[in-house]
């Protein structure tokens, strides 16, 4: 910031009613210039960190009761972190994995693992095989064209394999216990939504092998295959070169004790989780769900600290260039009975706002989150079976469509009709029902105005559907389903962004063989990074393209890495390129200022 301009003296005093200095004037009036801020140079860590990131710790050469050798040093026993070193094992390279959970208490996050184009998905479920280009081009759609292209092309070629490799050896039965979500579609379901594809056939782990029991089982796999895994000792410390641009290992302290192990390898992976626990963090790299929240604290549900990023972050990593962001609080997302149906959205002004069904509720949802206002209404006809069947499918919309899904939800449009301005709340949210939009509008508690915005909103939403064209927000007419002919139905749902969510998604910057980037951008010898503590998956925040996509990213990217580390020569990439001939500068090319310059004062 600039430094304080002097006091006036009184008799030179602005008058009051004087303008203000405008940017473009502002440090003439004030005679001095904008400081520098002197950050150039600088690591990521010294900048962004300033205040929360630490130093290393200290620890002495006494303090270290062993020191062990692999090929491989893979921290966090997760998603990643197991499939990664399973892989590597398998393909024979020596692996040590560190863990800090205890394994006799062992619990691995969420349920569903997102993918394209298994042979479960294909051969046993019968879904229909998807494009990878579509995928890959629609995914840098929810991206902003800034998701890391080669992670996301091995996602999209092959996630499908490494499903098939991680249940494999499962028992038919076991099989037939994988749920596929979203499946089966209604007769007729059209998978193009606009620009967009509806992805279905995420597989749910919800039978007898839950998501804990499928990773410890893929665990002992790795295990068969010659990988040692150690329980209950923590990352702490890098073993890394005077600058920062070679790790040759980690120390690890044991839970419970004040010793430490040493591993020494040629290659360390940091498979450590996110940052969802350390709201220092999160607030410094999840900008725009601090900045939503108007800085509330994270209050993200997975409980990791963030300590494998910050252990590269000491030592000069970089991460996430972008958003950053968690799995949702970046968005408003009008959660209804129906969960994120893609139904006619009005904001506090009773004024509808945005493309619904501009991709996922993650996508289409970052407009409301900038919206004035404490609440959306949310309303549909009485034809809301057509609009429950025909969403496009991803996370937080309708994750089953079966005809148990379908009877329970009908008992919610049951039991709201008659019920007038007390609405009914079945579904453990309050739904009304009404003959009229203007009715519907009242029982609500909108206000004169809102209500005559909100009648006007319907109106015109029926006029783009009939006229097969939505020049007011681009929605593809056949997802704008008539709001016609009553009962109407609404729902007032309340505003919330910012603060966290289920799991943060934004961490080192790593290359297209995930490893993780220093000054210069350049990779740092040796040291890797996977899952949620790796970024270049979700740049602009989790997009929910399809269900369990987070999870799916960990173990496809895992599988690939560790395949890469075993395979590869994995140094290849620090040395190739230094060899390149000069660029020629030619002095014939247009005038104008250097790059970043510009001419003072706009001109």
């Amino acid at each position: 910031c600039s430094p304080a301009a002097p006091a006036s003296p009184a008799g030179d005093a602005p008058s009051a009613n004087a303008a203000a200095p405008t940017a473009a004037n502002a440090s003439t009036a004030s005679g001095t210039a904008a400081a520098a801020t002197g950050n150039e140079g600088k690591t990521m860590g010294q900048v962004l960190g300033a205040g929360w990131l630490g130093e290393e710790p200290e620890i002495a050469a006494d303090q270290i009761s062993e020191t062990q050798e692999a090929d491989i040093i893979v921290c966090g026993a997760g998603h990643a972190g197991t499939a990664c070193a399973r892989r590597a094992a398998e393909l024979g390279a020596k692996v040590i994995v560190v863990e800090v959970q205890p394994e006799d208490t062992f619990s691995a996050l969420g349920n569903d693992i997102g993918h394209l184009n298994s042979e479960w998905q294909l051969k046993r479920v019968g879904i229909p095989e998807y494009s990878v280009v579509d995928f890959m081009n629609e995914y840098q759609m929810y991206g902003a064209g800034r998701v890391q292209p080669t992670l996301l092309s091995q996602f999209a070629n092959r996630s499908g394999e490494a499903l098939d490799w991680f249940i494999d050896g499962y028992t038919e039965a076991e099989k037939d216990e994988l749920i596929p979500l979203n499946w089966p579609v209604v007769d007729g379901y059209n998978y193009k939504k606009g620009p967009f594809t509806s992805y279905v056939g995420t597989c749910q782990f919800g039978g007898s092998v839950g998501m804990t029991d499928a990773v410890k089982r893929s665990q002992e796999k790795a295990k068969a295959a010659g990988a040692v895994f150690n329980f209950g000792q923590q990352a702490v410390r890098l073993v890394h070169n005077e600058d920062g641009t070679e790790v040759t290992g980690v120390i690890a302290k044991k839970t419970g004790e004040d010793s430490y192990v040493q591993y020494n390898g040629r290659a360390v992976v940091l498979s450590c989780g996110d940052i969802g626990s350390n709201s220092a963090m999160y607030n410094a790299i999840c900008r725009e769900n601090y900045e939503l929240g108007e800085y509330r604290d994270c209050s993200a549900m997975s409980g990791r600290d963030g300590s494998g990023i910050a252990m590269a972050m000491r030592i000069g990593a970089k991460v996430e260039l972008g958003t950053g962001g968690d799995m949702g609080s970046h968005a408003f997302i009008p959660l209804s009975p129906m969960e994120g149906v893609e139904s006619l959205w009005l904001n506090k002004y009773g004024k509808r706002y945005c493309n619904e069904a501009f991709g996922g509720p993650l996508l289409s949802g970052c407009a409301g989150a900038r919206q004035p206002g404490d609440r959306a209404y949310l309303i549909w006809g009485s034809d809301w079976e057509e609009v429950f069947f025909n969403q496009l499918a991803g996370h937080l919309a309708p994750k089953e469509w079966d005809s148990e899904t379908a009877a329970k939800i009908a008992t919610y449009f049951e039991n709201v009709q008659g019920t007038g301005a007390e609405g009914d709340d079945t579904s453990g949210k309050f739904m009304y029902c009404a003959d009229t939009v203007e009715e519907l509008c009242d029982y609500m508690g909108m206000e004169a105005g809102v209500k005559a915005n909100a009648v006007a909103a319907v109106k015109k939403w029926n006029e783009a559907h009939d006229a097969g064209e939505d020049l007011e927000f681009g929605r593809d007419p056949e997802t704008m389903w008539p709001i016609t002919g009553g009962p109407y139905y609404g729902y007032v749902c309340q505003k919330r962004v910012g603060g966290g969510s289920l799991v943060a998604t934004s961490g080192l910057l790593v290359t297209g063989e995930q490893q993780v980037q220093g000054q210069g951008f350049e990779p740092i010898k040796g040291l890797f990074a996977c899952g949620n503590t790796s970024g270049g998956r979700f740049t602009m925040g989790y997009n929910g393209i399809m269900n369990g996509v987070s999870i799916g990213m960990c173990l496809c990217l895992g599988y690939t890495l560790g395949e890469f580390l075993a395979t590869e020569d994995i140094d290849q990439y620090v040395t190739l390129g230094a060899g390149n001939a000069d660029i020629k500068q030619s002095d014939k090319g247009m005038a104008g200022p250097p790059m970043g310059g510009g001419a003072p004062g706009g001109e």
